[in-house]
């Protein structure tokens, strides 16, 4: 007879993120990966993403800002007929050009520069320089403001918020292989398991739901393991025993497989 054993866990890189108690955790990369896919294959995710495709990047900011992006990565501006191919095989092969667009379309998306420099309080020369890649980061604060202003446009182009910007509340069912950790004992493991917190005694809250959200539209797949982990342990009635969550307790995904949410 067979041996059902359990698989063996992912030898890939852990990642490093901040979880909803502001606590830095660590994660499997495999289950960040596996939020990556869901969120190109699950209709409750469509949208929540700040990466967006050539052709819409394309459409957004247009030929020429393709090519001023180009030109701010130090590249040759790309004739029409190079851009042409570029969206029909939906890729840029270039990551410092793809990087730079991304950051002209986002904001051109939340107003345009000057409608950015107000918002996270620096000047329209700043956000220039920013857009240009002559700056790679902007100061904490205005990174944070334009971080949460970034997410609450795609979370409301998502359908996620509601007209007052109150987030919906998400339901959400999770399958993934899993395991506990009680200190340094590992409790015991799972081949795959589905976690169904829609229907749990202690469903996701509207600011579990809104942090969720906000760490999809940042594409911080990390960050939204981190969520799903911490309320798997702390409100998931089969998993009582626990109180505290972080790299030595709790409940810790080893690889996510499916991840339906929807936004009631």
């Amino acid at each position: 007879m067979a041996l059902h054993l359990p698989k063996p866990r992912s030898k890939s890189v852990p990642q490093k993120t901040i979880g909803l108690d502001g606590m830095r955790v660590t994660v499997a990369a495999a289950a960040a990966d596996g939020i990556a896919r869901a969120q190109e294959t699950s209709r409750g995710l469509a949208g929540l993403t700040a990466r967006v495709s050539v052709r819409q990047l394309r459409s957004e900011i247009g030929n020429d800002g393709l090519r001023q992006a180009a030109i701010d990565a130090g590249r040759t501006p790309p004739s029409d007929r190079t851009l042409r191919r570029w969206a029909q095989q939906g890729r840029i092969p270039h990551p410092e050009v793809v990087e730079l667009a991304q950051r002209r379309a986002a904001i051109a998306r939340l107003g345009g520069v000057n409608a950015v420099a107000q918002q996270i309080g620096r000047s329209p020369s700043s956000v220039r320089k920013y857009m240009a890649g002559k700056t790679n980061e902007l100061r904490n604060d205005a990174k944070s403001k334009l971080k949460a202003a970034k997410a609450d446009d795609i979370m409301r182009k998502a359908g996620v918020l509601e007209p007052d910007g109150t987030p919906k509340v998400a339901t959400i069912r999770v399958t993934g292989r899993v395991h506990v950790r009680n200190g340094d004992e590992i409790g015991y493991d799972y081949r795959t398991r589905t976690l169904d917190f829609g229907n749990s005694d202690v469903p996701f809250s509207a600011e579990e739901s809104r942090e969720l959200a906000a760490a999809l539209a940042n594409d911080d797949q990390a960050r939204v393991v981190a969520i799903l982990e911490r309320h798997a342990t702390l409100d998931y009635p089969e998993n009582k025993g626990f109180d505290v969550y972080g790299d030595q307790f709790g409940f810790h995904f080893d690889a996510i497989d499916k991840l339906d949410v929807t936004w009631r």
